[in-house]
């Protein structure tokens, strides 16, 4: 079983950094500071959701670091500037796909993550991480509104 659950997080790590080329360079270079900003909140977040029991990451990919970096680094990265390429400058369809994702991982996905034996939801109930992702993801969705402004405006000085 522990081979399976390594090969899930590996999966979870790689898979999606294949479809980079899809993206495209300046896609990914545009949104790139979106997704970064929310995988180190993301980061934080995993740290207090360890002290806090949370969550438990039960067979991290790299062992000795407490976070869930398959997840951190890879699917969720990677979805964020998915996410953002598909849908960033219309708010409800951002909004709503964000709703759909946050969904699927809170409760299917992270029900399969649980019977695997990767993670699991233990003080925290799934509903309060859907909402929170949601809130989030406006939380982002504002952020990437001044990086947006932030260039338009360099480039509009040059």
């Amino acid at each position: 079983m522990i081979n399976k659950r390594k090969t899930l997080s590996f999966c979870t790590l790689v898979i999606p950094w294949l479809t980079i080329p899809l993206i495209g360079k300046n896609t990914f270079i545009r949104f790139m500071p979106v997704a970064t900003f929310i995988g180190y909140f993301f980061g934080l977040l995993s740290e207090t959701a360890d002290n806090n029991k949370w969550w438990k990451v039960k067979n991290p990919l790299f062992p000795k670091n407490r976070l869930d970096i398959s997840y951190l680094l890879g699917l969720f990265f990677i979805t964020t500037i998915w996410v953002f390429k598909l849908t960033f400058g219309n708010f409800f369809k951002y909004l709503a796909t964000n709703i759909m994702i946050d969904l699927v991982f809170s409760f299917p996905i992270a029900k399969l993550f649980t019977k695997v034996g990767v993670f699991e939801f233990k003080k925290m109930r799934p509903k309060h991480f859907f909402i929170l992702s949601v809130f989030m993801a406006i939380i982002i969705y504002l952020y990437q509104l001044l990086v947006e402004q932030a260039i338009s405006k360099e480039s509009n000085q040059n």
